[in-house]
């Protein structure tokens, strides 16, 4: 069996990664002064996940060419970003 390595699947598990170090971390609540987002980052690491997962087998789905997967999930994650970045410098 041939593993396809594609874009969603390195950010589902870097999702993943951080969600769980994140959960087995160390906590420093006991600090004056310290606003705890952990949960938040763990809910969003574990989203990110899900969303990257569900997407990833969506493509595989529909695309059968491991360089035409390649490319769409690049310009999807290079929009996201941009997205990103454009609506964070716009609300600031």
């Amino acid at each position: 069996m041939k593993i396809k390595l594609t874009p969603l699947n390195i950010v589902s598990a870097i999702g993943l990664v951080t969600a769980v170090v994140l959960l087995t971390g160390k906590n420093d609540a006991h600090k004056p002064g310290y606003v705890d987002m952990t949960g938040w980052a763990i809910t969003f690491g574990f989203l990110i996940f899900v969303i990257a997962f569900i997407s990833d087998l969506i493509f595989r789905k529909f695309i059968p060419e491991l360089k035409k997967i390649w490319i769409v999930e690049g310009v999807l994650l290079i929009f996201t970003v941009l997205l990103i970045y454009i609506l964070k410098v716009s609300l600031l």
